[in-house]
């Protein structure tokens, strides 16, 4: 991936453009360019009206967003603020986000072991797909098996994982309560960092004068991306990003700023100052959670917003570098995440749906089991879709965060019912569907 062209300056376009900035024919597809909101190296290859260039449209755009653009109190090296513009596309967005916030189907569910076994699938998500952002590299299944077991990690990829779900799960019990502080993100990075860094002196400290100066993010071909501040100007920057964090944006005490919008700056500016060697995606993934929960959107513990960004990854670094090769325009960063944010609420919404349509379909097992619990259910609901599945009780613990003498007695009940055996392989007792489950189940 290479830095994209440079969009053109406002201000230069106005000095050479003579064209009518506001003729009939540019008005008429205005909101279609907004809307869209193209960077410069899409926007000029758009279909335009024979009188309209593109440096013209590009110029018009640029304009409409002047009154309604915010600047933000962080800037680049060269001390051009950044700023951002809600596009009239943005409201109906964040309005679907608030709204699912309150109407979450999860809310709905029956029993807090329910909840908890998806709070947990959702903390694993996030937790795999951020450091596989990162080059985990490593499968879902490994990586979750690995983590419901609370098996010790084997080699740098798993560590990330590891060490990203003790963070997340860190945020949600407790980080959440607190104000953002210096101590609070170099205990984090001391978390996702563990045992992942080569140099492990850098582990939970931010990058030093002279010896860290030399960190930069490249692409795959190495050609860099992006120059971060000197070392001597990240304490600094930090201390202003800790500001901003903690101050009220409701409009009454400083302008408003919407949560979701100002989680999104925070995922970004700390990115942009890459405090650390490494780990700097993971920790700013972790700050936007971490803001999220703080802001009452409980509705994030139940969605990984990383898996996405794991499949759009060329658009979220993009969305990057768009911003800063922009005249440091964050709107294009807002807009991928807000549209990643209403696709990953989309995605579990369905999935929770479809899985409460299946367990109706499914409900012939408690009509014929009735003192099985939920659990046991899911165990017989899984079986038969993979019969040849084999069930440990470390993984099932972890899972459903119960002790291990429930987790065995869940497998005990099901095999004393003839639906699963028990085999002993090395020393792990392991537990299998009988080879004629489906009949079982289905018979009167």
């Amino acid at each position: 991936m290479k830095l994209p062209e440079k969009a053109p300056k406002l201000e230069d376009l106005l000095k050479k453009e003579n064209k009518d900035l506001f003729s009939d024919e540019l008005t008429a597809i205005l909101k279609k360019l907004i809307d869209d909101y193209d960077y410069w190296a899409e926007f000029k290859r758009k279909p335009l009206p024979a009188a309209v260039t593109p440096e013209i449209a590009w110029a018009r755009r640029e304009l409409e967003s002047l009154s309604s653009r915010k600047y933000l109190p962080f800037a680049d090296k060269d001390g051009r603020q950044f700023s951002f513009w809600l596009t009239p596309k943005t409201q109906p967005v964040l309005h679907f986000i608030d709204r699912g916030a309150l109407s979450f189907p999860i809310a709905d569910m029956r029993g807090e072991a329910e909840k908890t076994k998806y709070l947990l699938a959702s903390l694993m998500e996030e937790a795999i797909a951020s450091s596989q952002i990162e080059g985990a590299a490593t499968t879902r299944r490994i990586a979750k098996e690995m983590l419901a077991s609370s098996k010790t990690p084997k080699n740098k990829s798993e560590w990330m994982i590891f060490n990203n779900y003790k963070a997340i799960s860190r945020i949600k019990e407790q980080d959440y309560k607190e104000p953002l502080s210096e101590a609070m993100l170099l205990n984090l990075h001391k978390i996702l960092a563990e045992n992942t860094l080569t140099e492990t002196d850098a582990v939970g400290r931010f990058r030093l004068p002279l010896k860290d100066d030399d960190i930069s993010v490249y692409d795959a071909d190495g050609n860099i991306l992006h120059t971060p501040y000197p070392a001597e100007n990240v304490r600094g920057e930090i201390k202003k990003l800790i500001e901003f964090a903690n101050q009220k944006h409701d409009g009454a005490e400083n302008d408003f700023i919407h949560p979701v919008v100002k989680a999104i700056i925070l995922h970004f500016w700390f990115a942009y100052i890459h405090p650390f060697v490494d780990g700097n995606g993971r920790t700013a993934r972790a700050l936007f959670y971490w803001f999220m929960l703080k802001n009452g959107y409980w509705i994030f513990e139940y969605i990984s917003i990383s898996k996405l960004v794991l499949k759009m990854s060329g658009q979220y670094k993009k969305a990057f570098l768009y911003s800063e090769c922009s005249q440091n325009d964050l709107t294009y960063f807002i807009l991928f995440n807000l549209d990643i944010i209403e696709k990953s609420i989309k995605d579990v919404t369905f999935l929770i749906n479809q899985k409460e349509a299946q367990q109706k379909k499914n409900r012939f097992i408690m009509e014929k089991y009735p003192h099985i619990n939920s659990r046991q259910r899911d165990i017989l609901i899984n079986a038969v879709k993979n019969p040849d599945r084999e069930y440990k009780i470390a993984t099932h613990r972890g899972l459903h965060n119960i002790g291990y003498a429930t987790a065995r007695e869940d497998f005990e009940g099901l095999k004393n019912l003839g639906l699963m055996e028990k085999r002993l392989i090395g020393k792990t007792n392991i537990f299998v569907p009988v080879k004629d489950i489906q009949s079982k189940l289905t018979e009167k």
